[in-house]
Parts: C-alpha cells; structure tokens; sequence
C-alpha cells in the first residue's frame, strides 16, 4: 500500500537532555531504556547533538521526519544531518532500543 511513517515531534519520548529548560518535557525514555542511553556517546563520536543523531537515524532508516522546535538554533541543527552517517553499529544500537510501543 506504500504507506510512509511520518515522525512529527518524533524527539519528545526520548528528550532527557532538555529537562530543566524552558520547552523540556518530563522524560519518559529513561524509563524505556533502562540504562545508560547511547546518546550521548553518539553526538560526541559525530560531532552533532543528541537530537540530530536521533533524526539521522530515522533519515537513514528513510523516514519523513517533522522535527518541532521554536528555537532559532535548533531549527537550524535540525537541518543539519548530512556532515555525518550513522555506521551500522551505531543504528543497531538505537535499533536496539524499540520497545514495540
């Protein structure tokens, strides 16, 4: 049927490391991935932030993704996820982490 998934906000789950500012969200991925989460690890190996690492993954796995953000700067990291590639180790990592919710 061709269906795509669209992933809008698609950071919201997993938006730990925005607690504490003004449009954090309570974190609800602690809980999912009960250990230490890879992405820290992740933006620093690629030189990117954490939220860019997540939406390479799903422009590598060939989604559409709608990133929100009403910051002037994360709008413009939201654009920029082409100045690295996630190996395969690294998206079976973050494939890892599906809870099937």
């Amino acid at each position: 049927h061709k269906v795509l998934p669209v992933a809008y906000s698609s950071l919201a789950p997993l938006s730990s490391w925005r607690e504490g500012q003004p449009s954090g969200k309570q974190s609800r991925g602690a809980n999912m991935i009960g250990g230490q989460p890879p992405f820290p690890d992740l933006a620093s190996r690629h030189g990117a932030s954490e939220a860019q690492i997540l939406l390479r993954w799903a422009v590598q796995k060939g989604f559409p993704v709608l990133p929100k953000s009403a910051s002037p700067e994360r709008i413009r990291q939201n654009f920029e996820l082409f100045h690295f590639e996630l190996s395969d180790e690294d998206m079976a990592a973050l494939d890892a982490l599906d809870q099937g919710l």
